[in-house]
């Protein structure tokens, strides 16, 4: 498992454009050896603790950074805890975190549907019953009908599309898939790239964790489930796990395939650009691309904001009467329903997630929605 960010922070570009006064990364980890703990000096009341969602982790982070940077201070400080172990890569068992004084011991989130699980469970610090040891969740996913989501507020943060990446193209095709043939390639009845155009060889499934709801999302989008997935599959020598949106974890393997999010491929692309490098993300794409499926429209596209190039979401790849339209997502921050109004606030349409939205967004890939409150879409749009 590849290393993730240790500290996020500003690229070059973005420092013109957003002024941090004496500004530390606030996010997880704390640095070594203090990795999954909290900020130190602050009661649990003091600190509003995010965990969930890999795909937009780093830019969260980064967020959280700029946020509590603010001069003078916020009373109440952010903190971000990414989906897995920032300096080993660890997940599961035992890789445990501790979001307050008195909060210790709580599984680490890997990814926005085991987030949105822990919020549920509404843990108090033992040295504070007044405070949750988690407060709000990065979300990768839409609020559903669950009775866990019915009590929290899902606020509208950015443009996603979900795809499929591959290492180079010696066995899968150019040309752009189809739906029908993802989903026979994640369900096993589609098991050799010569069956949908490529280069003969076995197709090697790459499966991210069920706890991620990028991978839940990409089988709703191709018409399929886990259920399905696994009644297809059961757990063939071609079918492996890895981490969500690491190609590394994919180990160069030029016959496989697996689930990635287009703005986090982006952001990756993003951390190699020289002097104008986003800082706090890591190339973890390991030599992959992100395929087509149904179009010819490319993934992302070039934008330029303050003066640099950046890697960005191109929104008519999963627009929304495209053929690809299944694909396209919004990233959320997700909070209780009863959460103290100045939470609340931060991911709101007039908070400081939103009024500095570009600053935040672009450099990692992101599309802002925009903060015209009459779209379909908007930043900080509540549901």
């Amino acid at each position: 498992m590849s290393r993730r960010t240790i500290r996020a922070g500003l690229a070059g570009g973005l420092a013109a454009a957003l002024t941090v006064l004496g500004a530390a990364a606030h996010a997880d980890p704390n640095p070594n050896p203090d990795v999954g703990t909290p900020i130190a000096g602050k009661a649990p009341l003091d600190l509003y603790a995010g965990v969930g969602a890999d795909a937009f982790a780093e830019l969260s982070n980064n967020f959280v950074s700029q946020y509590d940077g603010q001069g003078p201070a916020p009373t109440k400080l952010l903190e971000s805890y990414d989906a897995v172990n920032p300096v080993t890569g660890a997940t599961g068992v035992g890789e445990n975190i501790s979001t307050k004084p008195g909060c210790t011991g709580i599984p680490r989130p890997n990814g926005a549907n085991a987030g949105i699980n822990a919020i549920a469970l509404n843990q108090k610090s033992t040295t504070d019953a007044t405070a949750f040891c988690i407060d709000w969740v990065r979300s990768s996913r839409a609020k559903g009908s669950a009775a866990t989501d019915a009590a929290l507020t899902f606020f509208a943060q950015s443009r996603d599309a979900v795809g499929y990446a591959v290492i180079g193209n010696a066995y899968a095709p150019t040309t752009p898939l189809t739906t029908a043939q993802v989903r026979g390639i994640f369900q096993c009845t589609i098991t050799d790239w010569s069956q949908v155009g490529g280069q003969a060889g076995p197709i090697h499934v790459y499966r991210p964790p069920t706890t991620a709801a990028t991978y839940t999302f990409f089988l709703t989008a191709i018409g399929s489930s886990l259920t399905a997935v696994q009644s297809g599959c059961g757990d063939p020598g071609t079918v492996a796990n890895a981490q969500q949106n690491d190609g590394t974890t994919m180990n160069g393997d030029p016959l496989g395939i697996a689930p990635y999010t287009v703005t986090k491929w982006a952001a990756q692309s993003n951390a190699d650009l020289g002097a104008n490098s986003v800082v706090g993300i890591l190339d973890n794409r390991g030599g992959t691309h992100i395929g087509l499926v149904n179009t010819t429209t490319a993934p992302t596209k070039d934008t330029l904001f303050s003066g640099v190039h950046y890697q960005v979401l191109n929104p008519a790849y999963a627009d929304n009467a495209g053929p690809s339209a299944s694909f396209g997502r919004l990233f959320y921050n997700v909070t209780r329903n009863d959460a103290p109004a100045d939470l609340k606030a931060i991911f709101g349409p007039d908070g400081y997630l939103c009024t500095h939205a570009d600053e935040l967004l672009i450099p990692y890939g992101n599309t802002p929605l925009g903060s015209d409150t009459s779209q379909t879409n908007y930043c900080g749009q509540a549901s």
